[in-house]
């Protein structure tokens, strides 16, 4: 009877579940607010892209409901639309969601054609993080509607019900007013019950709400019409939103933020013999807190292999250590969780700390709210300072002042006492130092090429785990493929490197044949060489003119040589140049020995963007560099071997000498004769 029991109370949960997963139909809610929209207006249809034009959004939110009302409009001008737009897609998660749809119509000529049919509609699971390890169990209503024209307007409307609970019956959100697409519409709405308060700020938005109450209830809206598209300039820096946007949220503090989370990483928590015995390990087999923080730190960051299952309340709660560690997976919280559970065991203060990866500095003027943030790492505290870990870079190596931290600068450090964000110091990313060495035997075009890389940082996490998840081939052809881009006819020919686990050193060197070196124009050899690492780097923006902040790689330090022996001597005017912008720092030095030519250059970036008051200057830098950086070797019988710059001056200097001193000879000629 007890099985029979247990069988049925599994059937009736499996249903439960199943029937949850399925969206259903329904009447749009009383606390809706309803009001028509002119389809004919056709004033922003020449700014539309993809063949459609956004004619109405809508988003209320009933906090008392735990629902969001959603209308979205779509008007189709051009048969891509047809393409582009004639699906219905909505995301939702059903361990605490449920969809309801109201209506899925569309408006042609005045009429409505109904087309909503629950039959139509599919519910599937895209996990679309799986490619990065994450698992979060949120469905897809799919349904793709059939005749639709051109002309048509798309419509359909829904609700969502429920809120995540892990947020305590909190609110927040954020209300985007402006995209890169035209909307004709924009209305947002939010209800909030008597007695709460919500807190509001705007973000490069003017728009202030109507407030008025409803049965004691306040009601905000925000109400624009004939919103413009906007086009952000090229290459933004991720903290930097050009979006303008209402943010909302409950959490009055970073203080509240940081009591909410303090209940999600309880400390002094019960330990599994198991992960006991590990913490006992790597006590007894280091004598040091430095090699103690490191044994930890390398454990969770290669023994247990990232992968979050994320669903429901754990988008944001923690797994328990034990579990973590038992099953050897978990996510950044997960491992973050566990590394401060083994550091606390072994006698080393430890917090979480909560990151927004993307938003980085720019979160100290976000309202405060957990939504806020997608990372967790770790800072511990030993005897010389707080030491700040990322568990979820794997393969890092050497001191634990050498290990890099990214550069998320700032978060919050979970404590009992926190009450606002810290501020991260940057950490040194690392360094890279080539040797690129040509060795050219003759004229025939061949040549040798060794390239010696040291990495330190950053770069050297990045190689190792390059040269762990790829066979020594398949690392071969990429770096090749590098120096493909600047001669053709190269072909690799072996590939080594080592790995120092105390000094965290990572060094490649690598070997190729080069049949191209020399280029022959009208019987003239020329070879171009120049700091090819570096020079990939100094980018230039597509947008030139600015109103927004460009990005930059924030990466750490290069320093380049690239030294060329000749078949013979080669005699090159020695000079060196120095670059110094808020940007970057940049020099180099050309000098020869003999049938040997050097090139040195030290390269660093100082921050992670140029201001668009810097742009102009930092355009003129960039040119500077790009003149001077590169070296052209010339040979042939009818003229002397020598350098030439790439820039059209040097080279017009050059001709006008030349010129010159064939005149003068002419003229000396002639008095001769």
């Amino acid at each position: 009877m007890m099985k029979r029991c247990t069988i049925l109370a599994t059937i009736i949960f499996y249903c439960a579940g199943i029937y949850a997963q399925k969206p259903s139909t329904g009447d749009i809610p009383k606390w809706v607010t309803a009001f028509a929209i002119d389809y004919n207006s056709n004033r922003l249809d020449r700014d539309a892209e993809d063949g459609y034009v956004d004619m109405d959004f809508e988003k209320q939110v009933s906090i008392q409901e735990q629902s969001v009302f959603v209308r979205h409009s779509f008007k189709i001008i051009s048969e891509a639309g047809v393409q582009n737009r004639s699906q219905v897609s909505v995301e939702f998660d059903p361990s605490y969601q449920h969809l309801v749809f109201h209506n899925i119509q569309i408006i042609r000529n005045g009429q409505i054609i109904n087309k909503l049919d629950l039959s139509k509609i599919k519910t599937i699971q895209q996990e679309a993080e799986l490619d990065n390890f994450i698992y979060n169990g949120t469905l897809q209503a799919l349904m793709f509607v059939d005749d639709v024209r051109k002309g048509d307007v798309l419509e359909y409307s829904y609700t969502l019900k429920g809120f995540n609970p892990i947020f305590n019956n909190k609110y927040s959100d954020e209300f985007v007013t402006a995209f890169p697409s035209p909307v004709y519409n924009l209305y947002y709405k939010v209800i909030v019950p008597v007695g709460r308060t919500l807190n509001i700020k705007n973000s490069t938005e003017s728009t202030t709400p109507v407030v008025h109450l409803n049965a004691g209830n306040a009601v905000y809206e925000w109400k624009k019409s004939f919103v413009s598209p906007l086009h952000p300039d090229d290459h933004i820096p991720s903290w930097y939103n050009p979006y303008p946007e209402i943010m909302l949220s409950e959490f009055n503090s970073w203080k509240e933020v940081n009591t909410w989370a303090v209940a999600l990483f309880p400390k002094n928590i019960p330990l599994s013999p198991e992960l006991k015995n590990k913490i006992l390990d790597i006590k007894a087999n280091n004598s040091t807190d430095e090699a103690r923080v490191s044994a930890a730190l390398r454990f969770v960051q290669d023994d247990i292999r990232y992968m979050g299952i994320e669903m429901g309340v754990h988008s944001h709660k923690p797994g328990d250590p034990n579990k973590v560690f038992k099953q050897r997976f978990g996510d950044c919280k997960e491992k973050s969780y566990l590394l401060c559970t083994m550091l606390r065991a072994i006698g080393i203060d430890a917090n979480p700390v909560l990151i927004s990866s993307s938003t980085k500095r720019a979160l100290i003027d976000e309202l405060p709210s957990p939504g806020n943030f997608d990372h967790v790492t770790v800072r511990a505290k030993l005897d010389d300072g707080y030491h700040w870990f990322d568990p979820t870079i794997s393969f890092q190596r050497g001191k634990i002042d050498n290990i890099h931290y990214p550069d998320y600068q700032c978060g919050l450090v979970i404590t009992d006492t926190s009450t606002t964000l810290t501020a991260i110091k940057p950490h040194a990313a690392g360094k890279q130092d080539i040797k690129e060495i040509f060795t050219v035997k003759d004229f025939s075009g061949v040549a040798k090429l060794a390239v010696t890389t040291t990495y330190t940082g950053s770069f050297a996490d990045e190689e190792r785990t390059s040269f762990s998840n790829n066979s020594n081939y398949d690392m071969m052809l990429q770096m090749k493929k590098f120096y493909s881009y600047y001669f053709e006819k190269i072909k690799a020919d072996s590939l080594t490197y080592t790995d120092d686990d105390n000094t965290g050193l990572f060094s490649t060197t690598e070997y190729y044949t080069i049949k191209d070196f020399w280029n022959i124009e009208k019987g003239v050899k020329k070879a171009q060489l120049s700091p090819f690492v570096i020079g990939s780097l100094l980018k230039k923006p597509d947008d030139q003119v600015r109103t927004m902040p460009y990005a930059i790689d924030y990466s750490g330090k290069y320093h380049e040589e690239v030294i060329v022996n000749l078949p013979e001597s080669w005699n090159i005017d020695t000079s060196s140049f120095n670059i110094s912008s808020p940007a970057f720092a940049y020099s180099s030095k050309f000098s020869n020995w003999q049938n040997q030519v050097m090139m040195t250059y030290d390269y660093e970036t100082l921050k992670d963007n140029v201001t668009p008051e810097e742009t102009d200057d930092f355009l003129a830098d960039i040119k500077t560099a790009s003149d001077k950086e590169s070296l052209k070797l010339t040979y042939g019988d009818s003229i002397v071997k020598t350098n030439i710059g790439t820039s059209a001056k040097s080279n017009g200097i050059y001709i006008a000498l030349a010129f010159l001193m064939l005149v003068g000879g002419v003229v000396w000629w002639a008095q001769k004769r």
